[in-house]
C-alpha cells in the first residue's frame, strides 16, 4: 500500500511524514502544521496499513475544525511573517561564509547571510532559527507595552521582567522572583488570544497556582478568558 504524502483538508494541504521507530507502539502526532506517523519496525504488512489509515483518519477528524485565524509565518525567501503589530520581509543570500548572519533593515526587512554549502535541512533549520531569534528581540518591547498595559489595569504588581521563548511545551511562564516568560509562537495568534497568556501570567504574581481565587482574578481581568483558552487547545498545535 502506497501512503500519501499529503493530505488535503478543508482549502488546505498538510504533509505527511513516516518514521520508522524502534519501539513496540506506534503514534501520530500533529506538529506546526506536519503529520507526523512514527510506525513501529515490527509493524508489518495488513497491520501496519490498518495503522496508517487509522492515524490518517484521526489527522483528519482533528484538523478539520481547527480555526484559521492565525498567519502561518512563511520562512522562505521572500517569505512574509505577519505578528500583531508588524509585518516583516525575509530575504535570503547564499554566500561564501563560515558562520550565518541575520540583521534586521528598515525596522521590517529580515535579511539572512548564509554559508551556500548548506544543504536543504540545515539551512532550513538555521533560517527558522535566525528568523525566530531576532523577531524575539525586536518585539521584546511590544511585549513589554502589553504587559505593563494590562497589569496596570488589573493587577498593580511589579514583575522583574519579560521576554519571548522558543518552546513548545507551554505558552507562558511566571516565576516565583516575578520573571515572565511568552511562547514566540503566540505572535501568530489572534491578538486577544495573546493577551489571555499575558493575563494568566500576571495573575501569578497575585496568587502562583490555579487555585479559584487565581481564575477569579483572570476572570476579572478578562472576562471571556475561557473562550481564549478553547481556542489554545484546539488551535495552538498550529502555531509556530
Amino acid at each position: 500500500m502506497k501512503y500519501p504524502n499529503k493530505l488535503n483538508i478543508g482549502e488546505r494541504l498538510f504533509d505527511v511524514e513516516y518514521e520508522s521507530v524502534s519501539k513496540l507502539s506506534s503514534s501520530v502526532r500533529i506538529r506546526k502544521g506536519k503529520i507526523v506517523v512514527r510506525l513501529s519496525r515490527f509493524l508489518r504488512g495488513r497491520k501496519r496499513d490498518e495503522t496508517v489509515e487509522k492515524f490518517l483518519k484521526w489527522s483528519v477528524k482533528k484538523l478539520d475544525g481547527f480555526s484559521d485565524d492565525f498567519i502561518e509565518p512563511n520562512y522562505e525567501d521572500g517569505g512574509r511573517i505577519s505578528t500583531h503589530n508588524k509585518v516583516y520581509e525575509l530575504n535570503i543570500y547564499d554566500e561564501k561564509r563560515k558562520n550565518a548572519r541575520v540583521v534586521l533593515k528598515d525596522g521590517y526587512i529580515i535579511e539572512i547571510f548564509l554559508n551556500e554549502e548548506m544543504n536543504d535541512e540545515e539551512r532550513s533549520k538555521k533560517v527558522k532559527f535566525l528568523v525566530q531569534k531576532i523577531i524575539m528581540k525586536d518585539q521584546s518591547e511590544y511585549l513589554e507595552e502589553v504587559l505593563n498595559e494590562l497589569n496596570d489595569l488589573h493587577f498593580k504588581k511589579r514583575f522583574r521582567d519579560c521576554r519571548f521563548k522558543r518552546v513548545n511545551s507551554r505558552f507562558g511562564s511566571c516565576s516565583s522572583k516575578g520573571s515572565i516568560n511568552i511562547a514566540y509562537r503566540l505572535l501568530f495568534a489572534p491578538r486577544e488570544v495573546f493577551r489571555y497568556v499575558c493575563v494568566h501570567e500576571l495573575a501569578h504574581l497575585k496568587e502562583f497556582n490555579h487555585s479559584k481565587k487565581f481564575w477569579g482574578l483572570v476572570g476579572e481581568a478578562m472576562p471571556d478568558y475561557r473562550s481564549q483558552e478553547k481556542w489554545l487547545k484546539k488551535n495552538g498545535f498550529m502555531l509556530g
